[in-house]
């Protein structure tokens, strides 16, 4: 709070639009400094500053573990170190439950701390594992999680303590309450309502999916009334039985179906079945003299299959580093020899990337001035093509 002296308001005010000035011309001149890194400078400089903010972010739990044993946030005049955390440290909601979690059983298992510091965990994992860790499974746990995502180690710590498994059901989501207006008041708990535990992980509706068992899964979703009604249409049209009790029967022949006509690793293993029956060893259809250039870029569909199976269905593009992209949807067949200017369709220059990388490649090669122009013009001949 400013003082209430107009001179001392006056000058701190004027203290504090400097400061701010300062910072804005601070950031300004780092934002030129990052600039003159080349990628993988950037990409270094970014892992370091994790491993600063890791180590940062583990020296807070143990204050936050000590605060805990002498009751500091009541003394502070807090209702809890929860509150605290987000009111005294301002700290956000979303990030206090996790960091109380570690803090817990940080005195018990130092170790966890020391994962997080070195960026072997990170603190959404470090959390999930805090309320299984024992003398006896510790070491074994932060081993087997290191460079684990959450989703796998949800999967992970369901060994030690499985969940309940969702009988399947379809019910009609309530309606909202409606919300108070003129003449309309929101009762107040009264001071007997038990009150929700102020280190609640979450205040948003759990994961669709979540690892109930070593081989089970559960499954949350909503769906429409007209998903609803082809849901019992498919249960009738695959003849089984009693729709709600046998969903997930239901759900997975629908998918074998879906990848049996989609796939195009299913696609590839019938063709391959195909020409095994038929004896047929010859594939100079297939393929177009490299002496000539081709006329279109267009990919025969099984010249596509083998080029997919061969990137075993993942975008092949890899960082500077060697990382591989990740990606295994929406992929596209591109050029290593950039059609535009070899006019080659032979197969072996074939790969599949993602659509980001596809776009980042085409970029490098030709400019990224000259790909958003393409990009434009071919939005312009969509739009007219589809105008009266």
């Amino acid at each position: 709070m400013l003082s209430r002296h107009p001179r001392v308001a006056e000058n701190m005010g004027v203290y504090f639009i400097t400061e701010v000035g300062m910072m804005i011309e601070q950031f300004a001149s780092y934002f030129t400094k990052l600039e003159r890194l080349s990628s993988l400078e950037l990409h270094r400089s970014a892992e370091k500053l994790v491993l600063v903010e890791n180590t940062s972010i583990a020296k807070l739990i143990a204050h936050l573990a000590e605060m805990s044993a002498r009751k500091t946030a009541l003394k502070l005049g807090y209702k809890s170190l929860y509150h605290y955390c987000i009111n005294g440290l301002n700290l956000s909601e979303g990030a206090v439950p996790a960091r109380i979690h570690v803090a817990n059983v940080s005195r018990r298992f130092p170790q966890l701390l020391v994962a997080l510091a070195e960026s072997r965990i990170s603190l959404t994992v470090a959390a999930l594992l805090a309320p299984h860790l024992t003398e006896e499974n510790v070491d074994d746990a932060l081993s087997d999680c290191a460079g684990k995502t959450r989703r796998e180690v949800e999967e992970y710590v369901v060994l030690f303590r499985p969940k309940p498994v969702f009988e399947p059901s379809i019910r009609k989501r309530p309606a909202h309450l409606a919300p108070a207006g003129p003449g309309r008041s929101t009762p107040s708990p009264s001071p007997s309502t038990p009150q929700p535990p102020t280190v609640q992980t979450t205040r948003h509706s759990p994961n669709i999916l979540q690892a109930a068992r070593a081989e089970i899964y559960n499954f949350r979703f909503s769906g429409g009334r007209e998903f609803k009604d082809k849901f019992e249409r498919l249960a009738e049209v695959l003849g089984v039985g009693n729709a709600q009790k046998n969903m997930a029967e239901i759900i997975e022949k629908a998918l074998d179906i879906a990848l049996e006509k989609k796939d195009p690793k299913k696609k590839l293993e019938r063709r391959i079945k195909r020409q095994r029956c038929a004896k047929t060893k010859s594939r100079s259809n297939e393929f177009v003299k490299k002496s000539e250039p081709a006329k279109s870029r267009y990919v025969a569909s099984e010249v596509s299959e083998r080029v997919h199976e061969r990137g075993a269905y993942q975008c092949v593009f890899r960082g500077l580093d060697g990382t591989r992209c990740t990606a295994r949807t929406a992929l596209q067949i591109d050029h290593a020899d950039p059609y535009g200017i070899f006019q080659n369709n032979d197969e072996s220059v074939l790969r599949i990337l993602c659509a980001s990388h596809n776009l980042l490649e085409a970029e490098r090669v030709y400019g990224a001035d000259f790909i958003r122009r393409k990009i434009s013009e071919r939005r312009r001949g969509k739009s007219k093509s589809r105008s009266p």
